[in-house]
Order: structure tokens, then C-alpha cells, then sequence
């Protein structure tokens, strides 16, 4: 069931309207268990007013509207943010070709703003912008490195990766959010973890050991969950994550299972968040503006790949997970999916330890040669 809004109208015997209002999701309800009242569940909201407000302009736009539907061909419309806001256009690639990887759309966190602006001056790409316009601290870092065609490691950048305590731990959830709350203690939209995957390290050259949960049925994971990830984690040593996801889920579950909320909380404080350390210290030209561990990793370590892999992102995950705990799968499909989800789960905390090794090997036996070539700025 995927309710977003719903418009309800109340009509007189003759057919008037006699109010509109707006159905809409309540975020702050809170699924108690048996069914979901959807008295609770639901926000009402009467936009009589505002409707007929519109009812002028109705017109007009239904007008404007079927003038473009009766066009030859498309109008000559520049994409911009209205491609994707509120949603993607079904014809966004048709607007929106493949862009060259010194696009200035790939500069990280170009505001629209400033794209117009480069636009302006004729500027397509990175190599062309001129050396005095306003760019930020890590915009003008990119636009070097893509200028320079070398990648950039920051002298802190050791001093960052010192603070890592072993025995290591690389840790990556999966979760869904569905918008009806499945379990008791949740809102709509919360993200239920339902997969992690754990590789650890005892210290520096050792034998990768690699621990994994998978919910294989539709009961309530979270419990069962925690429970082996507290097994998986130890009680000593950094765990290393990517973005803050895990730390966000890590308190969802301290909530939900209040008598895990002390080993839950001892497992925060050892977090270490390999995503900023990325942002801040390094970049390489072919992060084409993401610091996503999707872009991060062909550019150091190109030997490994989400291509072709069965499930190769967190929503495909999801929508496996589903397709595995609805009930409906044979065995032979049921163990395919399994087997595809455990490979995309092991993958991202394998990409980790592979990105980690590529910043120390990039720090101790190059630091040397990269300095010299003007890697490492000071």
C-alpha cells in the first residue's frame, strides 16, 4: 500500500462542490500494533478556500496546457531544476544528454546560481573557469584537480586515519521505509534496517573475518538484528561507516529496544564517518563532483565494481528484501535473491576496506612521489 495524499470531495445533491479537502500522511503518528487507524493515521485538511482561489487560473492553464500538447515538437525549454522538482520528468533524458566529465555541473554543490552565471560567460567546462570567479574552497579544489588532471590528498590526511583503533570494523545497514508502519514503535516513513553486513580487521595486514544478517522472513527484524550486530561489533575498536546512515539507524533502534539502548549508544561513540574525511582531504577528478562511495571508489580502486551486479543500490535492495519476505518466491528464486542481496551488503563494507587501504598505500609508500607531483598540497 503506498498512501502519499488523497483529495476528498464533498458534493451537494445538485452536484455543487461544497468543500475540498486534503488527505495527507500524519509523520508523527505512531503504530501501536493490530490495525492502523486511519483517523490517526491521516492529516485532514480543508482547502476549500484555496481551491476556489485557483478556479481563475484554471482556465488559463488548462488553455496553456493543451497549446503545448498540440505542438509539433517540444518546446525550446533550457533544463534547469524543474526537470527533477517536484519530480523527475519522464523525458528527462531526452532534455538532459550525458554530460562530459568537465561538465561544470559536476563541480560538488554548484548552486543554480552560479551555473547560470558560468553559463553566462560562455563556460561549459571546468577547464574554462577563469581563475578569479567566486568558487568555494572545495569547488576550486575540484576544478584544479580536473584542470591538473592529477587528484589531491590533504596533508591532514594521515592525521585523520590515526584516529583509527584496532581491531577495525566496516559496517553497512539496509533498510526500507515504508509509508504504513509495519512495526509497533513506528512512524510512517521510518526506515526499518532488515540487512548489515560486517567486515573487521584485528590489525593492520591481518585476514579480513566478514559477519552478515539477512531477515528471511516478514516477522519484526529489529530485535534479532541488534542482537547479532552487537555479537558482530565487539566491544573495542573503530567502526568504520559511510555518511551518517547508520549512526541515524543505530538511534531509531535505541528507541524502539530501550534495554539495547546502552550497548546501542557504546556502539555510537565508536563510529568513525569515512564520508567527511573524503570530503575534506581528498578529491580525484573522476569523483565528477560526488563523494558517494559509488564515485568515490572506481576512481581509487578501480578493480572493483557495482557493475552487474544483481542488486546494486539500497532501493533495489529494498525491493528484494521484499520480494524475499513476501512468501512468493520458490526456492530456487528465494536463494537467488538471498544470495543477491548478501553480495550487494558485503560489497559496500568491502569497498570500505579496499578505500582505506588505498589511503594508506596512497599516504605511506607515495607520499613521497605525490608530493613531488604536487598531489599532496600543503
Amino acid at each position: 500500500m503506498t498512501w502519499r495524499f488523497n483529495i476528498a470531495c464533498s458534493l451537494a445533491v445538485d452536484w455543487t462542490l461544497v468543500s475540498c479537502c486534503l488527505a495527507h500522511v500524519n509523520r508523527s503518528f505512531v503504530f501501536r500494533g493490530g490495525s492502523v487507524d486511519p483517523w490517526r493515521f491521516f492529516r485532514i485538511r480543508n482547502v476549500t478556500r484555496q481551491v476556489a482561489n485557483l478556479q481563475p487560473k484554471l482556465t488559463f492553464q488548462l488553455r496553456a496546457a493543451f497549446t503545448v500538447l498540440s505542438m509539433p515538437k517540444a518546446p525550446d525549454i533550457a533544463p534547469g531544476r524543474h526537470c527533477v522538482t517536484p519530480i523527475t520528468c519522464e523525458f528527462y533524458d531526452h532534455c538532459n544528454p550525458p554530460r562530459s566529465h568537465d561538465h561544470i555541473g559536476f563541480l560538488p554543490r554548484l548552486d543554480a546560481s552560479a551555473m547560470e552565471q558560468l553559463e553566462d560567460l560562455g563556460v561549459g567546462s571546468i577547464r574554462d573557469i577563469p581563475d578569479d570567479f567566486d568558487l568555494t574552497e572545495i569547488q576550486r579544489r575540484a576544478a584544479t584537480c580536473v584542470q591538473t588532471g592529477e587528484p589531491w590528498f590533504s596533508p591532514e590526511l594521515s592525521a585523520e586515519l590515526d584516529k583509527l583503533e584496532y581491531p577495525l570494523r566496516f559496517v553497512d545497514f539496509e533498510t526500507i521505509n515504508p509509508c504504513v508502519p509495519r512495526f509497533a514503535g513506528m512512524r510512517p516513513y521510518d526506515q526499518l534496517p532488515f540487512q548489515f553486513s560486517v567486515h573487521s580487521q584485528k590489525e593492520p595486514g591481518a585476514t579480513l573475518e566478514h559477519h552478515e544478517f539477512l531477515a528471511t522472513d516478514a516477522s519484526d527484524p529489529r530485535r534479532e538484528f541488534i542482537s547479532s550486530l552487537c555479537h558482530a561489533l565487539g566491544e573495542s575498536g573503530s567502526i568504520v561507516v559511510y555518511s551518517s546512515f547508520e549512526l541515524q539507524r543505530l538511534s531509531d533502534l535505541a528507541v524502539w529496544l530501550p534495554e539495547h539502548a546502552e550497548r546501542i549508544n557504546a556502539i555510537q561513540a565508536r563510529l568513525f564517518d569515512l564520508l567527511p574525511v573524503m570530503r575534506a582531504h581528498t578529491y580525484h577528478p573522476a569523483y565528477t563532483g560526488s563523494y558517494s562511495i559509488k564515485s568515490v571508489l572506481p576512481a581509487l580502486v578501480p578493480e572493483m565494481t557495482y557493475e552487474d551486479m544483481a542488486v546494486s543500490n539500497g532501493q533495489d535492495a529494498g525491493l528484494a528484501w521484499e520480494s524475499l519476505v513476501r512468501g512468493s518466491l520458490d526456492a530456487s528464486e528465494r536463494d537467488k535473491v538471498r544470495k543477491a542481496l548478501l553480495d550487494y551488503c558485503g560489497q559496500d563494507t568491502l569497498a570500505m576496506v579496499r578505500l582505506l587501504q588505498a589511503l594508506h598505500f596512497l599516504r605511506t609508500t607515495k607520499e613521497k612521489c605525490f608530493a613531488s607531483n604536487g598531489w599532496i598540497q600543503e
